[in-house]
Parts: structure tokens; sequence; C-alpha cells
């Protein structure tokens, strides 16, 4: 295998998932020809001296106040900026197992791949597995509706990055999906069928606490990318403004044609930034 990947681990106060994150990287290199980078936005928890533990072991680590996280991926990437591959693995995520990376290059080797994408687990708090993420074969129009692929199960050239440009610093939710809905609108995205990451899921997530502007964002880019957000995220949306609503107890169904009237007003106001 003469390609090379480089793996970003951005992190933030994540010293209680961190470690695992480090070790799952650490052990697929040695399958594959891989640099691994652990970019810190100068945590204030445990994080720095378990980075400290395995720098030795990684190419480039730092640990300093930066933009979130999309600047802390695009800050990696320029650290390992002679790598043909990229992934990112968020600090409280892991790789399925140590042979995850050398699967999903050997895949895009084979196919002739700039982007390419596997299978994904949910894991919990301690690391097991409670269900699976739902993946599905590739399309556009499809990638408009939802987003159907696991963050740390996709991986992307670097070649792709250079003609899309970086992750887009603006966001804080949805970096991932606009970025794969920019490589989409240039580049075949492979579908290997093998389980590759798993993201782990607790009340403490960042999707968890900031569904609002996870939403927003998601509408915003719909419309950017596709001219329009389909009624499930217009639903939903509702429904976070109003958390002890009755509607909730009503089918999503029904729900999508009372509120059909009021997605333009949904929409304007996620453009503006309003709640």
């Amino acid at each position: 295998m003469n390609r090379k990947i480089g793996i970003i681990i951005p992190s933030y106060n994540q010293g209680k998932y961190i470690e695992a994150a480090i070790c799952s990287a650490l052990a697929n290199k040695k399958h594959v020809d891989m640099a691994v980078a652990v970019i810190d936005g100068g945590s204030r928890d445990e994080t720095k001296s378990i980075i400290l533990k395995y720098k030795d072991s990684l190419d480039f680590w730092c640990s300093e106040p930066d933009g979130g996280q999309a600047n802390a991926i695009n800050k990696g990437i320029q650290a390992l900026a002679d790598c043909d591959y990229y992934m990112w693995l968020n600090s409280d995520d892991v790789f399925e197992d140590e042979y995850s990376v050398a699967k999903i290059v050997a895949y895009a080797d084979e196919n002739n791949l700039e982007v390419c994408y596997g299978l994904s687990h949910f894991i919990d708090e301690q690391g097991n597995i409670t269900g699976e993420y739902p993946v599905e074969e590739f399309g556009y129009d499809k990638l408009g509706q939802r987003c159907f692929l696991s963050q740390p199960s996709v991986m992307f050239s670097r070649e792709a990055y250079r003609a899309i440009g970086p992750i887009n610093e603006e966001l804080k939710m949805c970096l991932d999906y606009e970025y794969w809905i920019r490589l989409a609108q240039k580049y075949e995205f492979g579908f290997i069928r093998e389980y590759i990451g798993s993201t782990r899921m607790y009340g403490e997530t960042k999707t968890s606490r900031m569904q609002q502007q996870h939403l927003k964002e998601a509408i915003r880019t719909l419309m950017k990318y596709y001219g329009d957000v389909p009624m499930h995220w217009i639903v939903t949306k509702i429904l976070a403004d109003h958390p002890h609503s009755i509607w909730y107890k009503l089918p999503r169904r029904l729900l999508i044609v009372l509120f059909r009237p009021l997605k333009r007003k949904t929409i304007q106001k996620s453009l503006k930034g309003d709640c």
C-alpha cells in the first residue's frame, strides 16, 4: 500500500473519552501508512495530560485556543499536508477496529476514489454498541433529504480537499453535512460495506446540547445547495421551538400537513439567525 492517510482528532474538554480515540487511531497505525494529529482547543480538563502521554506516537499535536471544531480540523490537515487521504475522528468517537482505516484506504485505492464512506455503529459512554447508523447507498438527491453518512466513517483525498476548499469554519454543528454536500457536487462517493467508525451518543454530546443550532444550520445549508428544505426538517424545527407542546403527541405525518403553511416563515427565521 503506497498511500498515506492523515487522521485528525479535534478535541475540547473531552478528557473522558480522548484516550480511547487516540488509542483507536494508533492501533490502526500498525496496519497502514498513517499520520495522526491531535488538535486540542486549549482544554481545561485532563485532555492535555492524556495527549502528552502519547505525544511520542503522534505526528503532530497542539493544545491552544482555536476557532472551533472546523478550524481544528483544517489546522490538522495543514499540519499533515503530505497525506494523500484524510479522515477526522472526533475525540469521543472511535474506529470500529484496528483494521478499519486500512480497509477504507485499500478500497479507495482499488476503485480510484477521491471520497468514500463505510458503515458505522452507535456506541454509548462505555463504548458498547447500541445501534447502527442509518447509512445508505449514495445519492446526491437523497443527501438533500438527510445526512446518511457517519462522519468517522468518511474519507476524502488531498486532491478533493484542495479542490473543494477547507471545512466551513462558520458552522458549529453541520460542518460535516455541508462538507459532504460540497464534495458530492464534484466527486463520486464510494461505499464500502464494512464497519469503519463508531459514533458515541450520550446526553452531553454537542448534538444533544445544541439542537437549535444544528437545525438552523441544516436549514441554511439545504437552502443554499438545494433551494428547498424537506418538511421533516421543518417539523423537527417547530417542535424544537416548542418543547412542551401538545404537538408531540400527534403523528408526524399529520404534523407535516399542519405545519406546511409555516414552512416559509420557519425557513426565513432560520436564514436570519432567529430561534
